[in-house]
């Protein structure tokens, strides 16, 4: 199970899963079904087409400007066609703004300032580039950008926009469409993204409704899930906490990213809490940063050019979190078949390969591949 939590909440993930990888004895791409929300969705969507943790991992901490063959500006393409539309509108706006303040129905010159909001699009930027990417990524492997066509159960969370209804893409009952502009639906911000059309229904963020639907998991028959949630407010005890001081001190944008983070965990919270009391027969681990995480605080979740340091730190976030919890989590996994490893047999960590042409990433993913299924 990922959680939204944007671009690094993204990365963070994948960070975490390579550490998995390390950790665990049975493999990440093994697991029975996969549910992606966000930014997650993003990760989920490559898990269920056969990527590693590790290809994934050495894609977004490698030093190459061009990580999942995305640059910053195939993830922030300016939506010019729905900017050119509603700039159409302004003397149609302005018209009707004025002569209703004129006439004195209500509105004041005020409104009028107001009423400049209308000619703003649904969002600013299109988020095409994601879904033409998780496309090829599909294509290249031979599989059909299908969830009919996985080997492995994936649901993939977004929010119809005019019911306020979550939807889960795989579901049976859920409409007919490609994994790929599935993904694109649940990662669809709101403001930042315009929504994301698909038949003659509108679709945002899958975070919108909950951080997490681990329910999904639950109710498709999973009695473990691994659920790895990104966003969590930070622990900041004033002058003795991490920012030497109050929040309110450092200026609105840490206000308002503080806030987002608090009404998102309190839902993650209360689901958990729903969870144990009625499945207490579902064993649900949750992985996520120490509520004094700095670090995680301080990146932006949209913050692409982060995305190296943010991976190390989910991996090693981890590590360092099953060091600390060992025996509770050894005894949790033990009841599903799943050992760890043990502490001298694990790998310092992940040195990402530095390919210098794509025919040496090529080769190097298909040997990958080859000794996978050879395993």
């Amino acid at each position: 199970m990922c959680a939204g939590g944007g671009v690094t909440g993204a990365v963070y993930e994948i960070g975490c899963l390579r550490a998995l990888e390390d950790l665990l004895d049975r493999r990440v791409r093994d697991f029975d079904m996969y549910v992606g929300v966000s930014g997650g969705a993003f990760v989920a969507s490559l898990l269920a087409a056969g990527v590693s943790p590790g290809q994934m991992y050495d894609e977004v901490a490698e030093r190459g400007h061009h990580p999942f063959g995305q640059t910053p500006g195939d993830l922030y393409r300016l939506g010019l066609g729905d900017i050119a539309r509603h700039l159409g509108r302004t003397p149609e706006v302005l018209v009707d703004a004025v002569v209703t303040a004129l006439n004195g129905k209500g509105r004041n010159f005020s409104d009028l300032a107001l009423s400049l909001f209308e000619l703003l699009p649904a969002g600013l930027l299109d988020n095409s580039g994601i879904q033409e990417y998780i496309a090829s990524v599909y294509k290249a492997r031979g599989i059909r950008d299908s969830f009919a066509g996985l080997r492995r159960e994936l649901y993939l969370v977004a929010v119809d926009l005019d019911c306020g209804e979550a939807v889960a893409f795989g579901a049976p009952a859920s409409p007919h469409v490609s994994v790929s502009r599935a993904v694109q639906a649940s990662t669809a911000l709101p403001g930042l993204y315009r929504p994301v059309r698909i038949g003659d229904r509108d679709y945002v963020d899958g975070g919108v409704k909950k951080t997490a639907h681990i329910h999904l998991a639950i109710d498709h028959g999973a009695d473990l899930v691994i659920c790895i949630n990104p966003i969590v407010p930070l622990e900041n005890s004033s002058h003795r906490g991490p920012l030497g001081g109050h929040l309110a001190n450092k200026g609105i944008t840490y206000v308002l990213d503080q806030v987002m983070r608090i009404m998102l965990h309190g839902r993650m919270q209360y689901g958990m809490e729903r969870y144990a009391h009625e499945h207490p027969e579902v064993d649900i681990l949750l992985l996520e940063p120490r509520r004094n995480d700095l670090r995680m605080f301080s990146y932006n979740i949209m913050r692409y050019s982060a995305r190296r340091v943010v991976a190390e730190h989910g991996y090693r976030s981890v590590r360092e979190g099953f060091e600390q919890h060992r025996p509770q989590y050894k005894r949790m996994l033990a009841r599903h078949g799943i050992g760890i490893a043990s502490p001298g047999s694990l790998p310092d960590g992940p040195r990402p390969v530095l390919f210098h042409s794509p025919l040496a990433r090529s080769l190097a993913h298909s040997l990958e591949s080859l000794r996978d299924k050879l395993a």
